[in-house]
């Protein structure tokens, strides 16, 4: 019994073990070697049919797979779709090209019949989530690469697609109606694309509203453009830009109306933007720990504009860097790798290890650093009301401004925790794209984050209260302006009552001048010559 369960076990675990390869894609090995290399565990199986081994080629050579076997054309007529012979066996070799990157490389440097390993045969598109093998089109762009890699780019869609030689095959097309061309078949998913741009646009456009309404209340109020109004709505402005163009981006994808040159340009937009507000967050923490480390400056302008200026530089200047780093090491001609941006292979924004790069990575150290930023002054905070317990009545202008102070970092807490909470969202939904969850989640949280930001920054009391003062200053100023108006217009035509009537006067110049006229002539008569 024992013996008989043992063999059904090894047998079972026989057939059911899954071969690193399929067949297609293997070589015949003798000794475990294949032109002089050797194939260890995992890159070869043993094959019960042939009895023989047969290595994994691709593991150890750049494969590319060609639809029809040598000296075979792909018929491409509708309702026919097989190889026949090729009338011009050399035309696939001569048209064949490869780019490194963007860029074109010379037949000379890089033959593609010697640099590659050909497999043969259409693949096998049933084993990749339901997908079909469907030919490009003439207007859709696609390159065959240096590591075997199809770049594909739709027509109609802007992400690019990158295949490996199991889900694409290249080869001449011919057909009844076109000219005999290289051409490519490719493993395609007939699914819609699973984004949520609708409700995420809507969403970011809604919370733009009450963004842009903060800081129209903060430029408004007098009392609010002191240094640290001037920070909050730099801040602000940067956010507000990221999340406009960013939305702006979603609906032209959806409308299926914006180019590569349109989403690049979009991209380093919201990129500087959203590196921007987050570097502006980081000065407010900056700021409070440096207010509350005793070397306050209020009241004066001057000390206080020259702050912003270096806060400023430094929010704007190292995401200005940032992005030109990014636009450099996308239009270089350095061969792709891991960490470059590649905007243009991943569509409109950044994807992937690139997201987690150029636009996590620095927020985390920012965010980091903020942390640390507030741990120390929440400890200067602490400390500060230890020691002034007894100094109260005697300081009560230094607890006042304490006292301010500690609401500010209050204030700044809380858009600190706001923003986190967004972010960790937006980090969730972009490694689980399919999880529609977290997607409504934080679609519906991105409205929350303006209207959060407006509630903690003016829905306040002290912020109503100058609301009002400024109301009905407008008021009074306006009220003077008419009654000053009124009483200048009063005072003018007063003045034109009492003066004596223009035309008497006139009258009364022109006989003057007659009699002095009439006294002249005498004096000549009475005195000739």
């Amino acid at each position: 019994m024992w013996v008989l369960l043992t063999l059904f076990t090894l047998v079972g675990g026989v057939l059911t073990q899954s071969e690193p390869c399929d067949y297609d894609s293997s070589v015949e090995l003798n000794n475990r070697t294949f032109n002089g290399v050797l194939y260890n565990e995992g890159e070869f199986y043993y094959d019960n049919l042939t009895n023989t081994e047969r290595g994994c080629i691709c593991m150890k050579e750049t494969c590319v797979r060609k639809c029809c076997n040598p000296g075979f054309v792909y018929n491409a007529t509708k309702n026919v779709f097989e190889c026949q012979p090729d009338n011009k066996p050399d035309e696939f070799t001569r048209h064949l090209k490869v780019h490194q990157g963007f860029n074109l490389i010379p037949r000379e440097a890089f033959h593609p019949m010697k640099k590659f390993h050909f497999i043969y045969g259409i693949m096998d598109c049933d084993q990749f989530n339901d997908s079909v093998p469907i030919g490009l089109k003439r207007k859709d762009l696609w390159r065959l690469l240096t590591d075997g890699k199809l770049y594909v780019k739709i027509d109609t869609s802007v992400k690019v697609l990158i295949y490996d030689a199991s889900k694409y095959c290249i080869d001449t097309f011919v057909s009844d109606t076109e000219e005999p061309h290289l051409n490519a078949l490719i493993c395609f998913v007939p699914k819609p694309e699973h984004n949520n741009y609708t409700m995420s646009s809507s969403c970011m456009l809604i919370s733009c509203f009450f963004i842009l309404l903060t800081v129209a209340v903060y430029a408004w109020l007098p009392e609010l453009r002191n240094l640290h109004g001037m920070v909050l709505m730099a801040y602000l402005l940067s956010f507000f830009v990221g999340f406009l163009f960013l939305a702006t981006m979603q609906i032209l994808i959806l409308l299926k109306e914006i180019s590569e040159d349109i989403c690049i340009v979009l991209t380093f937009i919201i990129y500087f933007s959203l590196l921007a507000a987050f570097f502006w967050l980081n000065v407010m923490c900056y700021d409070i720990w440096w207010t509350f480390s005793g070397k306050r400056a209020h009241g004066r302008s001057g000390s206080q504009n020259k702050r912003f200026l270096c806060y400023a530089i430094y929010a704007f200047g190292v995401p200005t860097i940032l992005t030109i780093v990014m636009a450099a090491l996308e239009f270089s001609n350095i061969p792709l790798h891991p960490l470059l941006p590649k905007l243009r292979l991943q569509g409109c924004f950044l994807y992937g290890n690139s997201k987690l790069l150029y636009l996590y990575g620095p927020i985390v150290i920012l965010c980091v650093a903020n942390l640390i930023f507030f741990a120390l002054t929440a400890f200067k905070i602490a400390k500060i009301k230890k020691e002034t317990k007894m100094l109260r009545d005697k300081e009560s202008s230094t607890h006042d401004q304490d006292r301010k102070d500690t609401q500010r970092f209050t204030l700044y807490v809380k858009l600190f925790t706001v923003m986190g909470i967004n972010w960790i969202l937006e980090v969730v939904s972009s490694f689980y794209p399919e999880a529609d969850v977290f997607w409504q989640f934080s679609d519906a949280y991105n409205v929350l984050v303006g209207l959060i930001i407006f509630i903690i920054f003016v829905c306040k009391k002290k912020t109503w209260r100058m609301i009002k003062k400024r109301i009905k200053d407008y008021q009074r100023s306006k009220s003077n302006n008419t009654q000053q108006e009124i009483n200048g217009n009063n005072r003018r035509l007063a003045q034109w009552r009492t003066q004596p009537d223009r035309t008497s006067s006139l009258e009364t110049i022109r006989t003057t001048d007659g009699e002095r006229s009439s006294r002249s002539n005498k004096s000549v008569n009475i005195n000739p010559h």
